[in-house]
């Protein structure tokens, strides 16, 4: 356990690399200890923090161990069967905390009450000045389809002679590209021509970045365009929900109207797809211009979401 921590606490994370990423940091503040599916071990504990998307919840709760406190940290980008959550949630009573008021009012929409909302926390807190720049653009994501949308790809090759991409260069689409500087994500399988992206390349990319070049079509919060923003990395994004509620003043804004997304079907699930002009994301990026006071700008909001000061509150939970 952790200094000051007296409580057994078990962080179970789901799927995602990304949340895999909170649950060590989440057990660097707590003092508990993460677990992967199928390895948890049955002995009673005080905690459970589950970690992932709504619909995973309730087979990711563990059923053989003994818990006096349930904690769902969960998140979702769209619509969800809720039959089996609803059920979960009798039979559990967990403390369901999302990580944006923008999922809260997604689970309130299917009548499920959140209890709290606690940012997810980034792992960088802003140096004390601004590193170099060498890099204009930098995105990090999948070559899925809300990560790399059908209109993401006109603004990834008309800038990819100024762009750093971290993706999966296996795909079709993303191969077709030559960026200035390519990586291969951690999560796909390694290529000889691609360097996998560990963390201290990612560090890397985006302390020498101008802009973070975020083409995604939703989030449920968005970690990446706030890392680069701790480095002074100023966002280029589509104006949606989560984003206008965490990334601050700083932002080069790609207009979205609010209602104006697609449903994908991803699993079970039908997610939320804005859509966004490329044209109008192109021409946002060509004509933005990298100031030092922008990116301090975007290095102070950033420091409100480091890790070590957004999640004391789970201590006070446990």
């Amino acid at each position: 356990m952790g200094p000051g921590v007296d409580k057994r606490v078990y962080i179970i994370p789901t799927g995602a690399l990304s949340f895999k990423l909170q649950a060590r940091l989440l057990a660097d503040v707590t003092g508990g200890m993460v677990l992967n599916w199928p390895y948890i071990p049955n002995i009673p504990v005080d905690t459970v923090i589950v970690i992932g998307n709504i619909d995973m919840m309730p087979l990711m709760t563990p059923k053989t161990i003994r818990f006096k406190r349930l904690i769902w940290y969960t998140v979702i980008e769209g619509d969800f069967p809720d039959f089996g959550v609803k059920l979960a949630v009798n039979a559990y009573r967990p403390y369901i905390v999302t990580p944006s008021k923008y999922v809260k009012g997604l689970l309130e929409a299917h009548d499920i009450h959140v209890d709290e909302v606690i940012p997810h926390g980034i792992a960088y807190y802003p140096p004390d000045t601004i590193p170099p720049k060498d890099i204009d653009f930098l995105y990090i994501g999948e070559p899925q389809k809300r990560k790399v949308p059908p209109w993401a790809y006109p603004v990834l090759q008309a800038l990819q002679d100024r762009l750093a991409l971290v993706s999966d260069f296996s795909h079709p689409e993303i191969h077709k590209l030559k960026p200035k500087i390519a990586y291969q994500t951690q999560k796909a399988r390694p290529l000889v021509w691609y360097p996998t992206a560990t963390d201290q390349v990612i560090q890397s990319l985006y302390s020498r970045s101008k802009f973070y070049l975020n083409v995604s079509a939703n989030e449920g919060f968005g970690l990446t365009p706030l890392e680069a923003e701790a480095f002074g990395a100023i966002p280029i994004a589509p104006s949606i929900p989560v984003f206008q509620e965490t990334l601050g003043s700083c932002v080069y804004w790609v207009p979205v109207k609010p209602n104006d997304y697609e449903l994908w079907r991803f699993g079970f699930l039908n997610l939320h797809l804005y859509h966004y002009d490329p044209k109008a994301m192109i021409e946002t990026a060509e004509n933005a211009r990298w100031t030092e006071e922008q990116a301090k700008e975007c290095m102070l909001n950033a420091s409100n979401y480091y890790y070590k000061s957004v999640y004391k509150r789970f201590l006070e939970l446990i």
